[in-house]
Formats: C-alpha cells, structure tokens, sequence
C-alpha cells in the first residue's frame, strides 16, 4: 500500500471515471440520433463502442496485471478514450458512417479500464484490514455511476444539447486521469514471475472460469443477460420520445432502473444470506425481459418501431 495515496483519491477518480462511462454510452445514442435522424445509425454507434469491449475486457486486464506502473497504463487507456469520444463527436455527419463506426470500436476496446480497471488497484491503495471496506466503497461508486450517468446524459442533451453531453462525459473520464496516473506502483514481489506471455495469461484466466463451476454458470448468465441490457439501452430514447416527449427524457429510465438495483444492493448488503448467489443471479436476471414490455400489449412498442421511427418525424413535421 502506497502512504502517499489516498482512497479519497481513488474514490473521486474511480467515480468520475465511472460516471463518465455511464453517461458516454446513452450520450452517443442521443447524439447519433440527433445528428443521423436514424435510430439504426444511432444504435450501431453505440454497439461499436460497446461490443468491442468484450474483445478489449481481458486483454487490458491482462496487461494490467503485467504492468509495473499500471496507473500509467490505465491512465492512457482513459485518455485515448477520451480522444475517441471527441473524434467520433467531430466527424459523426461530416465523415462516412462506417469511418465513425471503426473510430467507435478501437475507442471501445479501451471501454473496460473506465470502470474494472480501477478495483484490480485496491490491493495496492489499502491496507490489508481496510480492504473490506474499501471494496464495499468501490462497489457503491459503481452504483452511484449507473445512477447518475444516464440521468446526467438526459439532462444536459435536453438542456443544452446531446453534443455537449458527449462533451461532458468524456471531461468527466479526463477529471480522473489524475487519480489514475498516481495510482501505487506494484510491489516487486509480485511482479517477480510474470507468465509467458499475455494469451497464457488469458488462456489461464478462462481455464479458471470454466473448472469453477458457479463462476462459470454466474460468467454465462451475465453474459446475455446484458446483451438484453444492451437492447434496452438502446430503446430508451424511443422510449422516451414516445411517452415523455422528447428523447432525452428516456435516458431517465435506465437512472430509475439504477436506482431500484441500488435499493437491492443495500438490502442485500444488510441481510447477505437472503438469497444464496446462484439463487440471486436468477433473480436479477428473469424479470430483465418484463422491463420493456408494454401495458397494452396490442400496440406496437417503440422497440419494436425503431426502424420506422425518422419517417415517423418527417410525417410530423
């Protein structure tokens, strides 16, 4: 543990950092919506930056580990994702779509250091006795971000404009490059028998994953239930404009669905043996289909109209 870092530090870079990623995927929708008038467009810039993740997730994690210095790693992680966000704003409308497209995959493969990043540096920023401690603070700026993200990505795009919401979200991943280049360096001990190579070391960690069997069946579970997640995301602003009346309105959706899992969260951190973890995972994840259904069932969702929706606003107008 460094002396010289503190967790208030880490707190404030994992939060912003954090926040910064929640707000990032609903604000680029929003942008492409408003840019494009496409909702096809708009979700396939969002897909790119979120689908390449799951390629950039271990291997980043990998060389994390690796990294004698990883807070300078993942601090030029943060800022090359920075730099994505504003390229893909600037040429979004002015550049071909599938240029944009690209630009939105190579900024995702970066995507997960904004958030997983952070936890892997705990060991190193408390002690050992705080750890508990620091890993439930942790946990809560998770919570705190899946909360106010969305919720601050409306609020501005309906204030001020979907661009700037782009603009405030990566400003807020840059206020963490700070926290993150600071971040303590890893003990020599641990760095004295490095594996192989980087592919040994994800060859190792899948291998893990698949003789632990609850882990694996938690992995998998997680896995598709956020490609539903993911679709809900990107119905939200048709959502929005449907039944609020504008499409920055719908991104309050996904904060109030942060807000009801933060209640979760607390219960269960008061009473951990309500639900055993397999029993817990089911949980969570069997009412995810509900979420976008509709109380009329014999109308059409904007989900299911988002195809048609720009020739929906031409009618109007």
């Amino acid at each position: 543990m460094s002396k010289r870092y503190s967790m208030t530090l880490y707190l404030t870079g994992a939060t912003a950092a954090r926040t910064g990623d929640e707000m990032s995927g609903p604000a680029l929708l929003l942008v492409g919506l408003s840019v494009t008038g496409s909702a096809s467009a708009a979700s396939a810039l969002l897909s790119a930056i979120t689908v390449s993740a799951a390629v950039g997730g271990p291997v980043f994690g990998a060389l994390l580990d690796r990294a004698a210095r990883p807070g300078r790693l993942l601090a030029g992680a943060l800022a090359v994702y920075c730099a994505a966000l504003l390229v893909i704003l600037l040429s979004l409308g002015r550049l071909p779509l599938p240029v944009v497209l690209a630009t939105a995959v190579c900024g995702g493969l970066l995507g997960p250091a904004l958030a997983g990043g952070w936890t892997s540096q705990l060991p190193w920023v408390a002690a050992q006795e705080d750890l508990p401690r620091a890993n439930a603070l942790d946990a809560l700026t998770f919570n705190t971000a899946s909360l106010a993200g969305p919720a601050l990505a409306g609020a501005v795009a309906m204030t001020a404009g979907a661009s700037v919401s782009v603009v405030v979200s990566l400003a807020l991943i840059a206020l963490a490059l700070p926290a993150a280049w600071t971040l303590p360096m890893r003990a020599p001990a641990v760095r004295a028998e490095p594996s192989p190579s980087v592919v040994a070391d994800l060859v190792a960690g899948f291998a893990a994953i698949g003789r632990a069997r609850p882990l694996a069946r938690a992995t998998l579970t997680s896995v598709v239930s956020y490609v539903g997640v993911g679709m809900l995301v990107t119905c939200t602003p048709l959502l929005g404009e449907r039944v609020l009346g504008s499409t920055g309105s719908g991104t309050f959706l996904l904060a109030a669905l942060a807000a009801t899992s933060l209640l979760a969260n607390a219960l269960l951190a008061r009473r951990p043996g309500l639900l055993r973890p397999d029993a817990t995972i089911l949980a969570a994840s069997s009412p995810s289909p509900s979420r976008c259904s509709s109380p009329r069932p014999s109308r059409p969702s904007p989900c299911s109209r988002r195809w048609r929706w720009p020739e929906r606003r031409r009618d109007r107008s």
